[in-house]
């Protein structure tokens, strides 16, 4: 008697396979990199499971090539939190780094994968309470690049400060910028100097190459001032705008940090 059931659902990537008559590896491939739709929606896990009715179609301009690395440039607002350490877990990027938040004037043509938010590493982060311009990768050498301090992009912030009356008198913001331009030691090291200029009242520019996590919070304490906001500007050649706070977009193929 034949199960009233019907046949149990088997994996997605077995489908494909026996529909293309290709190895269950290629099948894989070609499900990652979102040319497979299952009743009219791409599926992009191989693991998934259809029954005998679902409809699965393999777009006709299907590639089986491995998918490039990609790099993204993200406007990241005050308070939100980044995991610790160099890799960014893919539960933490795909809500930030999604199809919602991807910034409509993205001129790469990147189809967005779930694989692109997986093995992404901080090139260069930020801490919580600093907004701006984040880097993040899955190429190598670009991580290399941000953080090889022999030859480092210079990174480029606006500093607002506390109101001080202090900062009124002349000398007091000509001894503010020297201070800031002084050598720093990080673990009994130096750092490149910053280059500072006052802004506004109560804002200051400041470009750093090799930038240090915490540096320029603390270039700030020395020099007696109270951050009230900090914002990255720029990395290497490319800035923040236009992109929008909370929005993000690939890094084109011309583009050079």
């Amino acid at each position: 008697m034949a199960d009233p059931q019907g046949p149990e659902p088997i994996r997605l990537a077995k489908r494909v396979a026996a529909q293309l008559g290709c190895s269950r590896s290629d099948a894989e491939n070609f499900i990652a990199g979102g040319w497979v739709r299952v009743n009219g929606h791409v599926q992009e896990a191989p693991q998934s499971r259809v029954g005998e009715r679902d409809v699965v179609e393999v777009d006709p301009k299907a590639r089986l090539e491995a998918l490039a690395p990609v790099t993204v440039l993200w406007h990241k607002p005050a308070g939100v939190v980044m995991p610790e350490g160099a890799a960014l877990p893919a539960a933490w990027a795909e809500p930030h780094l999604g199809a919602s938040t991807r910034w409509s004037g993205d001129r790469s043509g990147v189809r967005l994968l779930k694989a692109h938010a997986q093995q992404l590493q901080i090139a260069a982060g930020l801490a919580h309470r600093a907004s701006g311009l984040v880097v993040l990768s899955q190429n190598p050498g670009v991580v290399r690049k941000l953080s090889d301090n022999s030859d480092a992009a210079e990174h480029e912030w606006l500093a607002e400060v506390a109101q001080d009356p202090a900062l009124q008198d002349p000398d007091r913001r000509e001894a503010v910028l020297q201070s800031l331009g002084k050598v720093l030691f990080v673990d009994g090291t130096s750092v490149p100097k910053a280059r500072a200029s006052w802004q506004s009242e109560w804002r200051l520019r400041l470009a750093i190459k090799a930038c240090v996590d915490g540096q320029v919070a603390h270039l700030a304490e020395r020099a007696g001032l109270t951050l009230t906001g900090l914002r990255r500007l720029r990395v290497g050649r490319l800035g923040l705008t236009p992109l929008p706070e909370g929005q993000w977009r690939f890094l084109l193929l011309h583009e050079r940090f």
